[in-house]
């Protein structure tokens, strides 16, 4: 199928391998990670989910978001009979999830516009993006065990709510977020488009071609991929690592330590002092939905590129993982506003290429002392030699490698 999107802008390089956002699009749909497209109007960003739409044949929707629909009209355009025996007054308790589950059978929604829903709409589709329809207080699966969303808004949008939750569950459950004004197309590719088409308006008329079966066989693939135990390790140190914030004395000594977490709402105020490049004022650590959806992404983006290599290659489980860190936490509500704006400019991709860095050093310094516990771990006998090598913000790994050691689920690494 011919894309309508166009855009050879770089988001990362993997194996050697450039990505596009078109490849990070494909990634999420072979992870089932729900995607958030965000940046300035007319960019492209509903053209590129009109094009993955294109990969599902019938089996997609499109759904343009505005502050005047209700749960009624959402269902209304999923399935006019079913809202039509709503508002006659002939649906029955008993009857509704067959006549509406039965017929939408969608394995990808896009939503155009997502954050002009009202909380209550805006909520339904976060349910059909991961899989069901929630009726009379029960949630009745759709899909047939593949579902995923692609929801588009722009930068400086407000959400429609303003004390509820429900705009911390966007960020949470829209696992992906990209800034496509951050990595807009480059001149050639204006070039290409204009000379191809000055019709202003997007493509909805891009020939269909269902590859939904091949896009869940692939979505398979990766959830049954090994997952190296490197990757595992670097998703615990986004989580626990990054939890870790430093006490020192007037004399820059550390002194004990601080749990961001634990902080809540006083962090990053509480921290007074914290090292040059530090992350302690910075960053908060990953949720464990975030870091479920940085594993998921990053054995996603290695499918890529496998693809890409039409061979077996080795990829780097460290890279791989820091690249889908980046994109799953820029936006994800971690960081510290006012720190990336004082010293990345406000840009957030480059806060966390520092994050990432730090994260990626100091994984090198540990990397001795993550074999040593391996290899207690393979002994089946406790070493405190070995588990005192941890300390600071990779104390995480004492818990873990005892865990381990004493027959936890993952020893067979």
């Amino acid at each position: 199928m011919t894309n309508s999107y166009q855009n050879s802008t770089e988001l990362m390089q993997l194996a050697g391998y450039p990505l596009t956002l078109t490849d990070v699009t494909h990634a999420c749909l072979y992870g089932r990670l729900n995607l958030f497209l965000v940046g300035d109007t007319g960019e492209g960003k509903t053209q590129l989910a009109r094009d993955m739409m294109g990969y599902f044949g019938d089996k997609a929707t499109f759904i343009l978001g505005r502050n005047d629909m209700d749960t009624r009209e959402l269902f209304q355009q999923l399935n006019p009979e079913f809202y039509k025996a709503v508002k006659e007054g002939k649906l029955t308790r008993g009857m509704s999830h067959v006549e509406l589950t039965d017929k939408v059978n969608y394995h990808l929604i896009a939503v155009d516009e997502l954050p002009n829903c009202v909380p209550s709409v805006r909520g339904q589709l976060f349910n059909l993006f991961d899989g069901f329809i929630e009726l009379h207080g029960k949630a009745y699966p759709i899909g047939n065990g593949y579902s995923v969303g692609i929801a588009t808004g722009n930068l400086g949008q407000k959400f429609t709510e303003s004390s509820n939750d429900l705009g911390r569950a966007l960020k949470d459950r829209m696992h992906v977020f990209i800034d496509t004004d951050y990595f807009m197309p480059q001149p050639s590719d204006t070039l290409e488009i204009l000379a191809g088409n000055t019709n202003p308006r997007v493509n909805f008329d891009t020939q269909v071609q269902d590859r939904s079966q091949e896009i869940i066989k692939r979505h398979k693939a990766v959830v049954d991929q090994e997952m190296p135990f490197e990757k595992l390790i670097m998703a615990a140190y986004l989580r626990h690592g990054l939890d870790y914030a430093p006490v020192k004395d007037a004399a820059g000594k550390i002194t004990g330590s601080l749990s961001k977490r634990k902080m809540k709402d006083q962090w990053p105020a509480k921290i007074t002092d914290h090292e040059k490049g530090s992350d302690a004022a910075l960053v908060l650590p990953l949720s464990m939905r975030a870091a479920k959806s940085t594993l998921r992404l990053s054995q996603s983006l290695d499918n890529v590129v496998q693809e890409k290599a039409g061979t077996t290659i080795q990829i780097d489980p460290i890279e791989s993982m820091l690249n889908a860190y980046k994109f799953v936490a820029a936006y994800s509500g971690v960081l510290n506003e006012a720190e990336v704006e004082a010293k990345h400019s406000g840009d957030k991709y480059k806060a966390l290429d520092a994050v990432s860095q730090l994260a990626r050093r100091q994984y090198t310094t540990q990397a001795d002392n993550i074999r040593a516990g391996l290899e207690m771990v393979h002994s089946g006998k406790l070493n405190e030699k070995v588990i005192n090598l941890f300390t600071g913000r990779w104390e995480f790994m004492k818990d873990i490698l005892t865990h381990l050691t004493k027959g936890g689920a993952q020893n067979e690494h």
